[in-house]
């Protein structure tokens, strides 16, 4: 058994392997997608007599965190053939991926999990929070109309790509959880292959000068008449005016029953816009998953509400550099032989990190330990963010 990256040559047996482990075949659109975004150079495979076995891979991203960005890896492709599973291959590869991550001198990595029992223990938390959101038309009427505001713009995605790129950047640098979208990230945003739209037509677009959104509309009719759905991928906007115009759009669509949106943001507020809250429905889940690699410079590359001025205890039993009691305070973060004023593990800080489970909801869990009175609450309000963070893209 061999653990080693995956050439360039490999891709395609690196992408049966991964996909295999994922039930789903690999095909000549999943190649002409996945060519554009992977770096071979950051895989790694398990090769058992030749044949690959397990896989993982991370792309190189910037991770927006309060009041900063940081270099981030993000994780991604992680399976085992079922042959070769409860054989310790994921915990060696994990391992030797977090190493690989420290040499680079990214202080965070990040991924989405299929199977939310896993990756705790190789130290990730939950970061972010995800919403599902469903209004049922016509109930979901906004209280307010909204203000004109600039022209909007509908159309075929790909037609209004430079207005949403130019939208993105101006919200992602101030929302913890968003990712950069350099080089071929934009155009993998509007991949839409028909063998994954589920029955909806091609994606769309509706753009203002401070906001868009990506839909795709699904047609449906039953015995009681049109039941189609505008399914949201993502809206983004600058100001709530935008928001408020972009909804009103969306709400709007005849022939429709329902408008869902699979990773809204945890605070989005269309519940509070519409004249029924009750016509909107959510249902939380885990979104991006956070794992500090660097904690000394990860806790030192964001900014807090309030100076935390506290020690920390950080245990960390799958990378063990990090282990040890850290200062925070004064923008700082250095170890130091201080008594600790609360003790963590490094998955209780990965969530808490870009500001969304807060220390003091993670405390009543029983992931994080007071030693010190009063610290809970100063250490708590200083992670808290002003908004919630949120990733909008699962990769």
């Amino acid at each position: 058994m061999e653990l080693r990256p995956a050439t360039r040559e490999e891709f395609d047996d690196f992408s049966r392997a991964a996909m295999s482990a994922f039930h789903r075949e690999f095909s000549d659109e999943d190649r002409a997608r996945y060519e554009k975004i992977d770096e071979p150079e950051r895989s790694l495979a398990w090769f058992d007599d030749g044949r690959i076995v397990a896989t993982t891979m991370a792309f190189t991203r910037t991770l927006t965190v309060p009041g900063a960005t940081v270099g981030c890896a993000g994780v991604t492709a992680v399976a085992v053939v079922p042959t070769h599973r409860r054989r310790g291959l994921l915990t060696a590869m994990m391992r030797r991926q977090l190493e690989d991550v420290r040499a680079r001198g990214e202080p965070v990595a990040g991924l989405w999990a299929s199977e939310a029992g896993i990756y705790g223990r190789f130290g990730y938390g939950v970061g972010a929070t995800q919403a599902h959101v469903v209004a049922r038309r016509p109930a979901a009427r906004l209280a307010a109309p909204p203000s004109p505001g600039g022209p909007l713009r509908s159309g075929p995605a790909g037609e209004h790509l430079e207005a949403m790129r130019a939208v993105h950047d101006r919200v992602r640098r101030d929302r913890p959880g968003m990712l950069d979208r350099a080089g071929p990230w934009w155009p993998d945003r509007l991949h839409d292959p028909q063998s994954l739209r589920r029955g909806a037509q091609p994606v769309r677009a509706v753009v203002t000068d401070d906001g868009y959104a990506l839909y795709a509309v699904r047609p449906e009719f039953d015995e009681d008449g049109a039941a189609g759905n505008v399914g949201v991928r993502e809206l983004v906007a600058v100001t709530r005016e935008a928001r408020a115009v972009l909804w009103a759009f969306l709400l709007d669509q005849d022939l429709t029953r329902t408008v869902t949106w699979e990773l809204a943001p945890v605070d989005e507020p269309l519940w509070l816009m519409v004249t029924d809250p009750r016509a909107v429905r959510r249902k939380l889940g885990d979104g991006l998953w956070v794992r500090l690699v660097d904690v000394a410079a990860a806790l030192a590359a964001r900014e807090y509400a309030t100076d935390p001025e506290v020690v920390l205890e950080v245990t960390d039993a799958f990378c063990p550099w990090n282990e040890g009691r850290y200062r925070l305070a004064g923008g700082a973060c250095e170890p130091t032989d201080a008594d600790p004023d609360l003790a963590l593990d490094v998955a209780a800080l990965g969530a808490a990190y870009l500001g969304g489970p807060t220390l003091h909801e993670l405390a009543a869990a029983g992931r994080v330990r007071e030693l010190r009175p009063g610290a809970l609450a100063r250490a708590s309000s200083a992670f808290r963010g002003e908004v919630a963070p949120w990733c909008p893209e699962v990769f």
